[in-house]
């Protein structure tokens, strides 16, 4: 039987990523994986589609909790306030000024 893809595995995220995090990594693949970016993949349209049902999903709070609920990771805490902070913003380092990027990392 064949196991149905997991939708944060879709995006590339942690169960436990806050919402911010999930809009980004979304935003990310879309640019990456979109058919007009990959005019000689055939396989481009249908990743798209596994995309964008990720997201329409996790985007929505009750949808999300009924999912986690069904793949078994219901209750847990998930990391941050909710507030996310400005990436583009100019901050100052070590080199004088540079801008910050927003990098994914594994978060478990």
């Amino acid at each position: 039987m064949h196991k149905p893809p997991n939708l944060y595995e879709i995006l590339e995220v942690s169960p436990k990523a806050r919402s911010a995090v999930i809009k980004a990594a979304y935003r990310c693949l879309v640019q990456e994986c979109h058919p007009d970016r990959n005019p000689g993949d055939p396989g481009a349209g249908a990743r798209m589609s596994l995309i964008n049902h990720a997201y329409s999903v996790l985007s929505d709070p009750a949808q999300r909790a009924q999912y986690d609920q069904k793949i078994g990771v219901s209750g847990i805490e998930r990391r941050g306030s909710g507030l996310a902070s400005n990436p583009g913003q100019e901050q100052t380092g070590k080199g004088g000024r540079y801008l910050r990027r927003f990098a994914f990392r594994p978060l478990d």
